[in-house]
């Protein structure tokens, strides 16, 4: 049985994050079954494990000359199973009218998940994590909104049943689609509050510290420092690493997004120390060049 959920998690979720392609979330997993799924295991196809392998050495190089990665850890897919719970939560048919406390109990239970995992020891771990969660932030849905004359119907992520376009002009249907990016789609769904889906998303991304540092100009959520991206700075080797994943990063937004970070840091402590020496980092990085 496990087997068989460690192969829909990977094809579903996991190996379309390293791949590309739709995402197809899968039944929510939960702590105890996310925690253990991948112990013990590897990805069960041979021929995406390939593909998957390849891909995640070309991400890593991109900021460190590695040509071999260690397998998908079990923290990997705990992690990978971890989002597609998150993602769960802000799905609209996870519920009925009757049963809407079930968005937040799998918040919760998700949570409970997140501090579970234990944060990355090592610098090839914050890389293998990095390979395999550096795209999860270009994750989206679409939604879809079909009208008509006299009536409109509104779908989240699904595809509008063919009916509805029949004599389509005679009708004067028309169709208005929206991507909603990955920090958005718990918005709109009364059953869970926007934030709480957000501080869980914040949390999950610090668990990728590479990842998170390498999109902190991102609107939403914003760039907070956490325990894991404060120790992948704070040390030379880390610190590379860091400024490699923003070469590319407008050096204004990326100022103002650490500024705006550090802010929230007592005055004084050395996680305050630890985010303006990164900071100055990455201007005298930009003054070298």
């Amino acid at each position: 049985m496990d087997a068989s959920r460690l192969d829909d998690l990977t094809k579903g979720v996991l190996a379309t994050l390293i791949l590309g392609g739709p995402m197809r979330l899968v039944k929510p997993f939960g702590p105890a079954l996310a925690l253990t799924i991948g112990v013990g295991r590897s990805v069960p196809d041979d021929e995406i494990r390939s593909r998957m392998d390849l891909m995640r050495i070309r991400v890593v190089r991109q900021v460190a000359p590695l040509d071999f990665l260690p397998p998908i850890s079990a923290a990997e897919f705990a992690l990978a199973a971890a989002l597609n719970d998150l993602l769960q939560s802000a799905n609209h048919l996870l519920s009925g009218p009757l049963t809407r406390g079930r968005h937040q109990k799998l918040l919760t239970a998700t949570q409970t998940l997140l501090e579970a995992i234990p944060q990355p020891q090592t610098t090839l771990e914050v890389l293998t994590r990095h390979a395999a969660f550096s795209n999860a932030q270009k994750a989206c849905r679409s939604d879809v909104i079909v009208r008509n004359r006299v009536t409109s119907s509104s779908f989240r992520g699904e595809l509008p049943p063919k009916r509805l376009f029949l004599w389509k002009d005679l009708r004067r249907v028309t169709e208005d689609r929206t991507t909603v990016t990955l920090a958005s789609m718990a918005d709109g769904l009364k059953a869970l509050p926007a934030q709480n889906f957000a501080d869980a998303l914040r949390a999950w991304l610090a668990l990728s510290p590479l990842s998170d540092l390498a999109t902190l100009t991102r609107a939403t959520p914003p760039f907070a420092w956490s325990t894991p991206t404060l120790a992948l700075v704070s040390y030379p080797i880390g610190r590379t690493l860091a400024l490699r994943a923003l070469a590319r990063e407008s050096l204004q937004s990326v100022v103002h997004s650490l500024r705006r970070a550090a802010d929230s840091l007592v005055q004084g402590s050395r996680a305050r120390a630890i985010a303006e020496g990164f900071a100055s980092a990455v201007l005298e990085r930009d003054g070298a060049r």
